[in-house]
């Protein structure tokens, strides 16, 4: 994109386009590199992480949206990393990728703490 302004702006600079015009083109170059968002009905669902540990109850539910875009700071949570141990927070996201609904993780260990993740 960068290419593309600097020969807009040479242009400006000979002539060849009006101020007007070459802000134009740089609002199209501008909205040409910005990432569509989705609107799918999909990312409106949440992930949910129930956690039933030790007499603790944790239910978070998170936009998928959201969950999308902070999946990097989710996994450094310490709560997270003690309870979600083992699980491959990839596996989660490449799930939101491909739109999978229902659950994703379900997990009973032998002490009868139970983690699932489900998407709905």
């Amino acid at each position: 994109m960068k290419n593309e302004i600097m020969k807009v702006l040479e242009l400006v600079q000979e002539g060849e386009l009006s101020n007007s015009e070459a802000a134009e083109i740089l609002s199209a170059l501008k909205e040409e590199s910005e990432p569509a968002l989705e609107t799918s009905s999909y990312m409106s669902k949440s992930l949910k992480i129930i956690v039933d540990s030790d007499g603790d109850k944790v239910n978070v539910n998170l936009p998928l949206k959201l969950a999308k875009s902070l999946h990097s700071a989710i996994e450094n949570i310490p709560a997270v990393q003690k309870h979600l141990a083992g699980v491959d927070m990839h596996l989660i996201l490449e799930a939101i990728a491909n739109n999978i609904e229902g659950p994703i993780v379900d997990i009973v260990s032998a002490n009868d703490e139970k983690v699932k993740i489900v998407i709905e």
